[in-house]
């Protein structure tokens, strides 16, 4: 577009301000002509093309100019930086990528979005380490796991730092200890709702992988209500709306874990060490467009439902509006984590990471970018708009 402006400006400046005729003349080949003295009079014409021939040449080229400028502009800014957002599961929580991208806000910094479900756990995370995803947003467990394995992943942003799951068994079950020698899922290993299962088991005095089996089911909540439908399974943590379609149908809630004030971090935004240091802008953008998202998504009702109901193909709108409900009461509008969240997760790793016991909640997260922007202005300044 620069080369193409430059050269447009090179034939604008030829018709505009034209060699006098007689050197345009010797130009073309007639040598004999002498070129005019300045004290000559002009060509017969020549007066009438430098007057208004040239200031309608002049309004002509200039008007197609700023056309250029404002094209080039437009150019510029749907130029937009392509990144992969991982989701850990098809929940009314990760719905804020796909609401903010269908509003429009991570288009505002310039921005294009693409979130992809590829499940909580190893599956999430190795799309991340491998870097065909440039954020992952899943549940933390599995992050804190795999930096205390070796890999340079840090969390940026935590959405909560409580669990957002009720326990649901199947009908004859009236009580956690009843679930031994059970079969239940918490979709795979490392999801948050895997942890929220496990952590449940271990406060009722059960040995997860001893005392009760876990299996892995596809489908994120979807596929774990149908495995306990079906029976295949006889418990499983379930969120809005799920979890009223679990109570309309019969199945027993054991325990509303968020009543159970138990500090714990749960969704997560995470990228990796080196991406993080290597496009600090990029990165300040995109929590920006997710701040601003997950306020979007607690103020802007009608648009939000529309696009958790296509998100996660629903058709029942009551469902969809109770999913928002739930999940906008218990997101801040700054996702900042906790330490007192982190040590209860590398306190459940522990058991089976021993590592996790030396250390420090701070080596997990960095909130730094997120603090940059609050300090900013940039919350106050969106309910300054509302």
């Amino acid at each position: 577009m620069i080369r193409q402006t430059a050269l447009f400006l090179q034939r604008c400046a030829r018709v505009v301000f034209p060699r006098p005729l007689r050197e345009r003349e010797r130009v073309r080949g007639y040598d004999d002509i002498p070129s005019p003295s300045p004290l000559s009079s002009p060509v017969e014409g020549e007066e009438v093309r430098n007057g208004t021939v040239a200031g309608i040449a002049a309004f002509t080229c200039l008007s197609v100019l700023f056309a250029l400028l404002d094209s080039s502009a437009v150019n510029a800014q749907t130029a937009r930086e392509k990144i992969r957002v991982a989701l850990g599961a098809i929940s009314a929580n990760t719905a804020v990528i796909p609401v903010a991208r269908d509003a429009g806000i991570f288009a505002k910094y310039n921005l294009d979005v693409e979130p992809i479900y590829i499940g909580g756990g190893i599956n999430s995370l190795a799309a991340l380490t491998s870097g065909d995803v440039q954020f992952l947003h899943a549940g933390t467990t599995a992050t804190i796991s795999a930096r205390l394995g070796g890999a340079d992943v840090m969390i940026l942003a935590v959405q909560s730092n409580r669990f957002e799951y009720m326990i649901f068994a199947s009908p004859e079950i009236k009580s956690a200890k009843e679930l031994k020698g059970k079969k239940v899922t918490g979709t795979r290993p490392g999801a948050a709702a895997d942890t929220a299962m496990r952590l449940f088991l271990r406060k009722a005095g059960l040995e997860p992988d001893k005392d009760v089996t876990f299996i892995s089911v596809a489908g994120s909540q979807q596929g774990r209500l149908s495995a306990l439908q079906s029976g295949f399974i006889s418990a499983t943590p379930l969120a809005p709306p799920f979890s009223s379609m679990a109570r309309e149908a019969g199945f027993t809630m054991l325990a509303d874990m968020r009543k159970q004030e138990i500090q714990y971090a749960g969704s997560s935004v995470a990228a990796m060490g080196p991406y993080i240091k290597t496009h600090a802008d990029l990165v300040e953008r995109f929590l920006k467009g997710y701040v601003e998202g997950t306020f979007f998504y607690k103020t802007n009702k009608e648009e939000t439902l529309r696009s958790i109901m296509k998100y996660m193909r629903m058709s029942d709108r009551a469902r969809a509006e109770e999913g928002r409900s739930y999940y906008a009461e218990i997101m801040p509008d700054m996702p900042y984590a906790t330490p007192e969240g982190i040590q209860a997760v590398l306190d459940f790793l522990a058991v089976k990471q021993t590592k996790a016991a030396s250390m420090r909640p701070r080596e997990f997260f960095d909130m730094s970018v997120l603090k940059k922007i609050e300090e900013s202005g940039f919350l106050k300044s969106l309910h300054a708009r509302r």
